[in-house]
């Protein structure tokens, strides 16, 4: 009987503890699939033009001429209204509201750097979390000057 994705999320801790710390991508996808993940044909081809729709939409790109970042033009949300996901441009908001947002993400994207060295660091064996704390006054001092 095929699994579906609450199950398959539920499950996926015996693969981790079958296959030990280093999964990949395709051992992932090739447990799911020998475990009756996919329904069938055309709910996968579903799945994956959604999933391809939504990467096209992420490399639509917003070059702010101010600081030079480049950011993501369309920012998905869930629509409370019908349950749905859309889409917001950020071309439709106001430049003050523009100018705004940019630099809040240009100060959460240079944490979320920090972060993902961190963690790439400890899965390494280099444990210097107390390293990247000062990383954080950087990064809000960058976003805030709109300088890298």
């Amino acid at each position: 009987m095929p699994m579906g994705p609450a199950e398959i999320v539920a499950s996926l801790k015996e693969l981790c503890e079958a296959k030990g710390p280093r999964l990949t991508t395709g051992q992932i996808v090739g447990w799911i699939d020998k475990n009756g993940g996919y329904d069938s044909d055309a709910e996968l081809i579903a799945f994956a033009k959604k999933m391809k729709a939504r990467q096209y939409a992420r490399m639509l790109t917003f070059e702010d001429e101010e600081t030079g970042r480049r950011i993501k033009r369309l920012w998905s949300f869930r629509d409370s209204s019908n349950g749905r996901r859309a889409y917001a441009d950020i071309c439709d908001m106001s430049p003050e509201s523009r100018k705004q947002l940019i630099q809040k993400y240009a100060y959460f994207q240079d944490q979320l750097r920090s972060v993902r060295r961190a963690m790439s660091d400890y899965f390494a064996g280099q444990q210097f979390f107390d390293f990247y704390v000062g990383d954080l006054e950087q990064a809000e001092s960058t976003a805030i000057n709109g300088k890298n």
